[in-house]
């Protein structure tokens, strides 16, 4: 007997009641034999692409940058690095040309052109494909019929489990080369999940970068990965002179070095590549209404306030910043400010004790994929730290930026300021909303935090900016019991200006807090930031940038374009934001930029586009800032309802949409995120990463929301609801009986704290 999560309820509050449920047992996937993870691996090494940068010199083809690659498609898809598959930096290539291993035993053949079809900077990983024979003519790449990987699943990785690698280890000199390594750690990042970096012990020379991380069956996990820093430029062991480029006849100085880099201890997991092969496959690309154009920073890179804190909360802010911690800490974060920077700089998160590097808690170097300014944060989790003193050294481009260093074991109890959030006050002295980010010209913001040892006479400061510019500043001396809880505020009666505000907070000279709130969009029903309204659909779209052609949230067949248009208000430039596509429930394209439109107008649009017809089936659009959902649109491509394939018929499929209420005023809570887990996926297991979400949809301005994807009958599932300035549901016994017919309509209720 299960009590269940009835979804059968139309009306009302969603309630428990008793079912008899048949629990299917979730078996693990099979382990492969010896024969077949041999021939699993042998297929993975004929898969193994070497990959070419080059440019023409003194009437030659010389190369500019090379490393590795996995054919993940017949058709000739390649997963690599997005910094090896760009011309920029140190990669001045005009081409890419991709080699093959005709003999496993023999260094690879140049055999095909390629060029980048999927690029995601910030994840550093690309999807090329083969288009061409080496001498320019075009190939059909249904016709390649190449080796491909199998994909894995990385999700349970954990420290102390075994990877094979696979790539090429210098030039394409030699053939390829298989490392056996272990995991040592995962390493967590901004805008990333728990599991963004994979960190290995094997040894791994820098052209193996943009190869294959490999379970014991030999399916694909993670895409080794580092970067060359300009020291890998001048001649010598990391950047080797193989080619006459000046033609004088001889190979010395004069000629440009081939680097390959450092040693790579870092994996990208396969997770983030998913998205990124099935667009590839589909054809899908992506495209926006264009922007004020964004000049490249003209100055160097700059690095400023490292500091650091065992935790992060959803919003990416530091839980408890110090200098000291206690014995025993099995996670820490380290932070850091940052300006200049340009995609694809080197960078590095150097861990030291007493002048000896830590690669254990250490990350990169790695090829930076984000905005030009803003903060960034690395951390590791379940790895215990040993007591002893450390220094934290960012490095750019392969020279020291900015560092601090910090005491574990350290005796004595450090005065601190701890889980800052922001919010705005409900007059009693609480808060109405929380989060981070409010409408523009509210009148107050509130900062909570809680003190602890705390001595009285001790000086503290408060300081809040707004766009970078300090507009308060004041220290006092403190006065109050050594530990509790503090709110400050910041105050303007006439409204405050939208903008991007910062809170430091400084006990003596050391930052014991900080945070960035942002005030953009209007107000709605619910205290919350609505920056876009009126959007619609449509598959074409008119010279004027106007929508065109079909319109509504039904498409017919054929059609090779989605377009969604906006308006907009109060949305100030510089921020981040995401528009990502889903295909029946699977994300299959995603883009993040930062905002460059302007603060207000009409008929922005994004789009999903395709050389060929679009496929069947159900698509949404989300659009997200600072990583906070702004709306969904869902269109139907084909009958208006959602195809049913011979795999889903087996399944039996629930469809099930629903509306998210205040329980106080019944009015609907628009940007309601509604999650829900894979089967038998309970919330103590949950670790935030996407591959562990079964679907999910953002409600609209009424609170309504559809999930794309069906929810297979005789399961039971976890469910989350997330609203700002609501309670958070979680309900782990969410069941969706046998004989459950479909669609299903509810109704979920929310309460403010």
């Amino acid at each position: 007997m299960r009590t269940s999560f009835s979804p059968t309820l139309l009306r009302g509050r969603w309630r428990l009641i008793p079912v008899c449920l048949l629990v299917l047992a979730l078996l693990a996937s099979p382990k492969a034999s010896a024969q077949e993870s041999e021939a699993a691996f042998t297929v993975a090494q004929q898969a193994t692409v070497f990959v070419m940068q080059t440019y023409e010199a003194s009437g030659v083809q010389a190369l500019s940058c090379v490393g590795s690659g996995t054919l993940v498609d017949a058709t000739g898809l390649i997963l690599t690095n997005a910094h090896l598959a760009q011309a920029e930096g140190p990669c001045v290539g005009e081409r890419i040309v991709i080699a093959l291993p005709v003999r496993l035993d023999e260094p690879p053949v140049p055999t095909y052109l390629a060029e980048p079809v999927q690029i995601d900077d910030q994840l550093d990983l690309a999807i090329l494909q083969i288009v061409g024979s080496l001498d320019g003519s075009p190939l059909d790449p249904d016709s390649l019929n190449l080796p491909s990987v199998e994909i894995g699943d990385p999700s349970q990785l954990a420290a102390g489990n075994t990877l094979t690698f696979i790539g090429y280890p210098n030039t394409g000199s030699t053939s390829g080369e298989v490392v056996d390594g272990s995991v040592t750690g995962i390493t967590t990042e901004t805008g990333g999940s728990r599991m963004a970096w994979l960190r290995t012990d094997a040894p791994l020379n820098g052209t193996m970068s943009g190869g294959g991380a490999y379970d014991p069956n030999g399916r694909l996990l993670g895409v080794p990965t580092g970067a060359s820093t300009s020291s890998s430029l001048t001649p010598g062991e990391s950047c080797l002179n193989i080619q006459d480029v000046t033609a004088d006849g001889l190979i010395d100085e004069r000629d440009a070095c081939v680097p390959v880099g450092e040693a790579v201890s870092s994996v990208r997991s396969i997770t983030f590549a998913l998205p990124m092969l099935q667009s590839a496959q589909n054809g899908f690309h992506l495209a926006h209404r264009s922007g004020l154009a964004t000049l490249p920073p003209a100055d160097s890179p700059l690095v400023s306030r490292v500091y650091l804190s065992t935790q992060v909360d959803d919003f990416g802010v530091p839980t408890e910043i110090r200098s000291a911690f206690p014995s025993g800490i099995t996670s820490l974060f380290v932070f850091f400010d940052y300006d200049n920077m340009r995609p694809g700089t080197p960078y590095e998160v150097r861990v030291s004790s007493n002048s000896v590097d830590i690669p254990l808690f250490s990350l990169g170097p790695l090829a930076w994929g984000s905005d030009r300014k803003g903060t960034w944060y690395v951390g590791t989790e379940n790895i215990t730290w040993p007591d002893g003193t450390y220094e934290f050294t960012v490095f750019i481009d392969g020279t020291a930026a900015a560092s601090t260093t910090a005491i574990v074991g350290g005796t004595g109890s450090e005065p601190t300021f701890s889980d800052l959030h922001f919010g705005l006050p409900d007059g009693s002295g609480g808060l109405a909303v929380t989060g981070k980010m409010f409408p523009a010209a509210v009148t107050q913001i509130d900062a909570k935090f809680q003190f602890a040892n705390m001595l009285e006479g001790q000086d503290w400061t408060e300081v809040w900016y707004l766009d970078e510019a300090e507009v308060f500043r004041v220290t006092r001396i403190w006065d109050r019991e050594p530990a509790g809880e503090m709110t400050v505020n910041a105050i303007n009666l006439e409204g405050l200006p939208l903008g991007t505000y910062r809170l430091d907070l400084f006990i003596g000279d050391r930052l014991a807090a900080t945070g960035d709130v942002i005030l953009a969009g209007n107000r709605n029903s619910q205290n919350q930031s609505a920056i876009f309204s009126n959007d619609r659909m449509s598959n074409e779209i008119s010279r004027d940038g106007l929508p065109s052609g079909t319109t509504g949230d039904v498409m017919p067949l054929g059609i090779s374009s989605l377009y969604t248009f906006v308006d907009w208000d109060f949305m100030p430039n510089g921020l981040s934001w995401t528009f990502r596509w889903f295909l029946d429930g699977s994300l299959v394209a995603t883009s993040t930029q930062s905002w460059n439109a302007g603060g207000v107008g009409k008929d922005f649009w994004v789009s999903l586009q395709s050389n060929s017809p679009l496929p069947e089936g159900i698509y949404a659009v989300e659009v997200l800032v600072e990583n906070q959902p702004m709306f969904s649109k869902t269109v139907s491509v084909g009958s208006g309802t959602r195809p049913t394939s011979g795999t889903e018929a087996e399944s039996n499929e629930v469809m099930i949409t629903g509306t998210v209420i205040n329980a106080l005023t019944e009015e609907g809570i628009p940007g309601a995120l509604v999650v829900v887990l894979d089967v038998a996926l309970e919330s103590p297991q949950f670790t935030w990463d996407e591959s562990e979400i079964h679907t999910q949809a953002i409600t609209d301005r009424q609170g309504r929301f559809s999930f794309p994807r069906g929810l297979p009958r005789g399961n039971f599932y976890t469910v989350y609801v997330f609203a700002e300035g609501y309670i958070t549901i979680v309900e782990d016994n969410f069941t969706i009986r046998s004989d459950q017919t479909s669609p299903v309509d509810i109704l979920v209720e929310m309460t403010p704290p």
